[in-house]
């Protein structure tokens, strides 16, 4: 309470008008007044009390405001393991046959180039995905290929010198596959991936191989046909201009895959993956999520 700076004045102009006795009992009634009453006292404490409340409510609702400003922004990332998502979308992988992969199967290579990839062709083609619980289940239609430039000589490792073919090689594939993938996720955005595929493939193009000589040691020429300067080469009982067909008649596809899953949206997902199996892979592929 706020002092009352008017009653020494009071008291002074009772003192001259009429008196020290009449002085003192003026003064005791004006304090009396003055003084705040009990029911005022109850009033100003329950001010007081509204006044604390409203003041502690405050910090209260601006950590909220604060926490909530604070929280992550959910962009839908996260899955429900519980449910399944279906994606479509493009594959691109690389197929790739070195030399030596295909000499450890018991056959000797040559090339005219002496080149150590001897595929490396595109394939290209369309995929539906079926995803639950950080399980993929991939169907693709796609076409690979699977020749090589110009003509490679080839021959049986236990065969003799003279023993050479060469082998052209226009041989592509439609493939339909299934890829079974499973990942592990670091974060709602990316995971790493493992997995396997098989399939089938329509042959289209194939192979012919024709019996070879060599010359003064230089790179091997087709023969034209049994020749008796050439006997050791291009023999009676050789092939010439023979088609080699696939031993099954289709393509059969199987490999083993693993790499890596990116999710930069909601209703985008990327795959880096890599693999061997018919060779070696490396692909991108993408699908929209619904």
């Amino acid at each position: 309470m706020k002092k009352n700076n008017l009653l020494p004045w009071v008291a002074f102009a009772a003192i001259f008008l009429f008196g020290e006795n009449a002085t003192a009992d003026l003064t005791t009634t004006l304090q009396d007044s003055m003084m705040p009453s009990e029911s005022d006292e109850n009033d100003e404490t329950a001010s007081d009390d509204m006044d604390d409340m409203f003041a502690d409510d405050n910090p209260a609702e601006e950590n909220q405001s604060t926490s909530a400003s604070n929280k992550p922004v959910d962009k839908g990332l996260a899955e429900d393991p519980t449910k399944a998502y279906f994606s479509v979308g493009p594959r691109i992988r690389s197929i790739m046959m070195p030399s030596w992969f295909i000499g450890i199967f018991g056959v000797d290579i040559e090339t005219p180039d002496d080149r150590h990839l001897l595929v490396s062709k595109p394939g290209l083609g369309a995929e539906f995905t079926y995803r639950k619980d950080g399980f993929d289940i991939t169907a693709a239609l796609w076409w690979v290929g699977l020749g090589w430039d110009k003509t490679a000589a080839f021959k049986d490792k236990n065969d003799g010198d003279n023993s050479w073919e060469l082998v052209k090689n226009d041989l592509s594939s439609l493939l339909l596959t299934v890829d079974f993938i499973w990942s592990t996720s670091f974060t709602n955005w990316f995971a790493i991936t493992y997995g396997a595929g098989i399939g089938i493939g329509i042959p289209i193009g194939g192979l012919e191989r024709n019996e070879a000589a060599s010359r003064d040691g230089d790179y091997f020429s087709p023969c034209d046909g049994p020749t008796a300067t050439d006997s050791d080469w291009c023999g009676p009982d050789e092939e010439y201009d023979e088609d080699y067909p696939l031993p099954t008649g289709i393509v059969p596809w199987v490999n083993f895959l693993f790499g890596l899953r990116f999710k930069p949206h909601r209703n985008i997902a990327v795959y880096v993956d890599a693999g061997f199996g018919i060779g070696f892979q490396m692909g991108l592929r993408g699908g929209y999520i619904f």
